[in-house]
């Protein structure tokens, strides 16, 4: 009777040990070529929300990467640390990738600005505090000083501030225990989204880069995803322009397409949305909704 669970269990091992084989080596040298074929292997201690929101995030690096003919940046680094963490991969290589990034351009910013907010500080924590301490006395990681940045960008003093006000009211209880932010954080999202409408009308246009800056053309995207689908269905063809404009990235435009249709329809196209519930969308109406908004 036994037998069959010997057989089972060599199965098992079998799979895994073949599983394992395929995971690359990554190396300072090789990284950036390699990471290109890197493909996530899900483990068994690793959820399968925290497994397709680290697909999405790996998939949309590589992407990112391609858009820039292979050059890699902080965030980009950044993105493959957080997803590595999620993915539960060694230790050595949230290492190598973090180290990367902390040495890119403005890799300090992320180090000093992120840290209350992350979890992989935990397994790396004297890699992490000694770059902490090291990053805490530079100049980059400094709170950004928003009057030489509307001076130097050339932009318009109040709208700024205003977009500034608007980003910080809507993270202010987003990660606070979930009494505080149900009873508080929905009532700053509709006085943003007031704003935002308003805003709107005014410009006619996106608030993306060309308005308020590299630093701040996500916030208009960001109040529109913590909306509700009425106002998504009315800003999606504005996003979409805006990225068509260079006024935003292309990964905001997703996650937006996947939390509108996942709460209209049950279903998203990227995967971005994971913890929701929704299901992944029908190959023929992915097809259609890619199409619709050019994206691959």
């Amino acid at each position: 009777m036994k037998k069959p669970h010997f057989i089972i269990l060599i199965l098992l091992t079998f799979s895994i040990s073949k599983a394992q084989s395929h995971e690359i080596v990554f190396t300072v040298k090789n990284f950036e070529s390699e990471f290109l074929r890197y493909e996530p292997i899900k483990r068994y201690n690793v959820s399968d929300k925290d497994f397709e929101w680290a697909q999405f995030v790996i998939s949309e690096t590589k992407k990112s990467v391609n858009d820039k003919e292979g050059h890699y940046n902080v965030a980009h680094y950044w993105n493959i640390t957080t997803a590595f963490d999620k993915l539960d991969e060694t230790k050595e290589n949230l290492k190598l990738v973090f180290i990367k990034m902390a040495n890119s351009e403005g890799g300090c910013k992320y180090v000093t600005s992120f840290k209350d907010k992350i979890k992989f500080d935990d397994k790396i924590p004297e890699l992490y505090n000694e770059y902490y301490v090291s990053c805490s006395n530079k100049p980059e990681a400094k709170e950004l000083d928003i009057e030489h940045y509307i001076r130097d960008n050339k932009l318009n003093t109040s709208l700024v501030k205003l977009i500034k006000t608007i980003n910080l009211n809507d993270v202010k209880y987003r990660d606070s225990d979930e009494q505080t932010y149900r009873t508080k954080q929905p009532n700053l999202d509709k006085v943003n989204q007031k704003l935002i409408d308003s805003l709107y009308n005014v410009h006619e246009q996106y608030i993306g880069k060309t308005l308020v800056g590299k630093e701040f053309e996500f916030v208009m995207w960001a109040v529109i995803q913590h909306s509700n689908p009425e106002m998504m269905e009315k800003y999606l063809p504005i996003v979409h322009q805006a990225v068509n404009h260079n006024e935003l990235d292309k990964t905001p435009l997703k996650m937006l397409i996947d939390r509108y249709y996942g709460l209209k329809y049950g279903y998203q196209v990227f995967g971005s949305q994971s913890g929701f519930g929704f299901e992944m969308a029908d190959d023929e109406t992915r097809n259609k909704i890619i199409a619709k908004y050019d994206l691959d």
